[in-house]
């Protein structure tokens, strides 16, 4: 056994080499670089390597389906920016509450702890699937809100079938490989059930948030909507929603949804 320094400083080593290779390849820029090496590292010495193989999982899907048929979302106008390359901002809003729930388990333990981290890494997923694909869907979504009222694809807070079954088997694949990793004590149907559970609300607090509070905007220059400050080179007119609610805190409020119902249904099963 390694001393605990020691084992530690390891940790920080493995982290910081994904860190680097994630820059290389660009699924990161620096400061991206800078915040995942800060949270995988949070992660894997509070949680162990189990949730960090978790979190891996998440950050390779979530590239890949951003990469996914990238031009033709770029055609659309909902591209993610550079070319899906995470920043600081995304990595902290989709990893931050997953961290929280590492350190506190580093301190406490318990293993709902260990819930309430699948449950927000389930939710991030699930909402990373269902924009992604959502945004290939050939019918126009339907408002979150109001279901009878269709809205242009990429619009906050609309849903489309094929995004809401990526959702699901997002948290269901999430959950399934907690059980394979045999991550909490409880019987594999109900871990299955809460993780995939607690992300699909994740995921739909996600939409509730885009659709009532987050900032939308109207680009002067092409006419669409969209949640950035800035679109085809022009400043963004703010049409409804917070400022200082941006996609990022969607995210981070979501997914701390997702972690806050897996814990409450791990409690009552």
């Amino acid at each position: 056994m390694l001393p605990l320094a020691l084992e530690v400083m390891a940790y920080i080593l493995i982290v910081f080499s994904i860190g680097l290779l994630a820059l290389k390849v660009k699924a990161v820029e620096f400061g991206g670089a800078i915040a995942c090496i800060f949270i995988g590292s949070l992660i894997l010495i509070g949680g162990g390597w189990y949730w960090f193989i978790i979190m891996i999982i998440f950050f390779v899907v979530s590239i890949q389906f951003t990469r996914f048929r990238y031009n033709y979302k770029k055609k659309l106008g909902f591209a993610q920016e550079k070319g899906g390359v995470r920043s600081w901002s995304n990595a902290l809003a989709n990893g931050g509450v997953a961290t929280i729930f590492a350190v506190t388990e580093f301190f406490f333990g318990g293993g709902i702890y260990e819930v309430a981290f699948l449950g927000a890494m389930a939710s991030a997923t699930a909402d990373t699937l269902a924009t992604e694909i959502g945004l290939l869907s050939k019918q126009e979504p339907k408002l979150i809100t109001n279901l009878r009222k269709r809205v242009p694809i990429g619009t906050s807070g609309g849903v489309t079938p094929i995004g809401t079954i990526s959702a699901f088997f997002a948290s269901f694949f999430i959950g399934a490989v907690a059980i394979l990793l045999g991550m909490v004590e409880a019987s594999p149907i109900e871990v299955l059930t809460i993780v995939t559970i607690g992300g699909i609300i994740g995921c739909i607090v996600d939409s509730f948030l885009g659709a009532l509070i987050q900032r939308i905007g109207l680009c002067e220059v092409c006419g669409k909507t969209t949640e950035n400050l800035r679109h085809c080179g022009k400043p963004i007119e703010r049409l409804r929603g917070f400022n200082f609610v941006d996609n990022n805190v969607v995210n981070f409020l979501s997914t701390l949804s997702g972690a806050i119902s897996s814990m409450a249904l791990f409690t009552l099963v």
